[in-house]
C-alpha cells in the first residue's frame, strides 16, 4: 500500500485529496458503475467506493490498474483544479511511499501535461516494486543514478549499476529490486498513454 503527500505537507491518513474526487468524476463521465470498474481492475467494489470517499488508500499497483482501465495516466488523479506552474521546486512535488517505508516515488512530471510519467524512485536495502511482477501500458525508460538494481522482465534477469540504463515494453510483466546494500536511486520515464 502507498500513501500520498506533497513534500511540504504532512502525510495523509486517507487518499490524496484529489484521487477520490477525480476518480468519481471520471467514472461517471465514462458511464462506468463501481461494480464494473472494480471488475476491470480486479478489486472489490467496496474498495473503489472507499477510495472515492477518501477513506482508503489504493496501492500503487491498484492505482495504476485503475488508470489503465480508465485510459488515463496515473498522474490524472493528482491534477488539481488550479493551473500548475511549469516550474516546480523540489518541495512541491507529489510523493508516494510504501507503508513499510522502503520505497518512495517522487513525481517529477507536471501532472497537468500528462504526456509522460516521469518519476524519481528511492529504495532502501531490500526495497522492491512489489512481491511479484506486474505490467502496465507504455514503454519504460530507466536510468540508475545510485546503487544496484536487479530488473526481472518475464523470465529474464538484468543487473544495473549507477550510470546504466534500460528501455523496455512495460506491457511485459516486470519487477525491480534494490539488490545492493545501499540506497537505490533511479529515474523512470514511461510513455505514451492513450488518453480519454
Amino acid at each position: 500500500m502507498v500513501t500520498g503527500k506533497c513534500k511540504e505537507t504532512k502525510e495523509h491518513h486517507g487518499t490524496h485529496p484529489n484521487i477520490g474526487k477525480r476518480l468519481r468524476e471520471l467514472r461517471l463521465r465514462q458511464g462506468l458503475s463501481i461494480v464494473k470498474l472494480a471488475s476491470e481492475v480486479g478489486v472489490t467494489s467496496g474498495l473503489i467506493s472507499q477510495v472515492e470517499n477518501g477513506t482508503a488508500d489504493p496501492s500503487l499497483t491498484t492505482l495504476r490498474r485503475i488508470s489503465e482501465a480508465m485510459r488515463v495516466p496515473i498522474f490524472y488523479f493528482f491534477i488539481s483544479t488550479r493551473p500548475e506552474p511549469k516550474v516546480k521546486s523540489a518541495d512541491e512535488r507529489y510523493l508516494l511511499s510504501t507503508t513499510d517505508g522502503l520505497v518512495e516515488y517522487e513525481f517529477i512530471s507536471d501532472p497537468n501535461e500528462g504526456q509522460l510519467e516521469f518519476t524519481m524512485v528511492r529504495a532502501k536495502q531490500g526495497g522492491a516494486s512489489g512481491d511479484k511482477q506486474d505490467h502496465h501500458s507504455g514503454r519504460e525508460h530507466t536510468l540508475v543514478m545510485k546503487g544496484r538494481m536487479v530488473l526481472e522482465i518475464e523470465s529474464d534477469v538484468y543487473e544495473f549499476n549507477a550510470g546504466d540504463s534500460v528501455s523496455f515494453d512495460s506491457l511485459k510483466p516486470h519487477r525491480w529490486v534494490n539488490a545492493g546494500n545501499t540506497e537505490l536511486l533511479f529515474v523512470s520515464v514511461t510513455s505514451p498513454y492513450d488518453y480519454v
